[in-house]
């Protein structure tokens, strides 16, 4: 990959101390369960383990967990990825709020789905500083400097297609044509 290529796509996912952060923690909680000697403290114990275990696996597997480049979008989650061309993505933002007392922000991404319908099946993709690995709102700015290009792109290829390929006037048409009941170069 060129370092045009590399500018043009980025990537977000976990990072990577974290996972590993995740994966200890299950393990000292999964023997805390196994030496706990209270069956309901085991059992909550074990839980947590599992649960912690599970992001932990989700953050080494689904990466990255959001990819971007010219053409569009891919969020990659435990189902598989799933793409979205630019044309499909209605909004990009970052959204700051309290939680627990805290300041935290999110990205917001509205893409809609093609289901053959009008206008697709609409999501809303929320997406933490955990996932990304970064703060949402840097991401939010690559974002809508990507889809800016890409749009910018597609507007001047179709202008360029369209001086490449001159348009036709209505005047242009053939009269002579066979399909209109008269045989050629015999008027009514």
């Amino acid at each position: 990959m060129t370092a045009v290529d590399e500018a043009r796509s980025q990537a977000w996912a976990a990072p990577w101390p974290a996972v590993a952060l995740g994966v200890a923690g299950a393990l000292g909680l999964g023997a805390w369960a196994l030496a706990a000697t209270d069956p309901p403290g085991r059992l909550l114990t074990g839980l947590a383990a599992l649960a912690l275990a599970l992001s932990a696996a989700f953050g080494a597997f689904a990466r990255p967990r959001l990819r971007a480049d010219d053409d569009g979008l891919v969020l990659r989650g435990v189902s598989g990825r799933r793409a979205w061309p630019w044309t499909r993505v209605d909004a990009v933002r970052s959204v700051r709020m309290r939680r627990m007392g805290l300041p935290a922000a999110y990205l917001e991404v509205e893409v809609r789905d093609e289901d053959g319908g009008e206008g697709g099946t609409e999501r809303l993709l929320v997406l933490g500083r955990l996932e990304l690995g970064t703060d949402p709102v840097e991401v939010a700015d690559a974002l809508q400097d990507l889809r800016a290009r890409a749009g910018r792109r597609r507007t001047s290829g179709s202008s360029a297609h369209q001086r490449e390929r001159p348009d036709h006037d209505e005047d242009d048409q053939h009269h002579d044509d066979p399909a209109d009941g008269e045989e050629p170069g015999r008027g009514a």
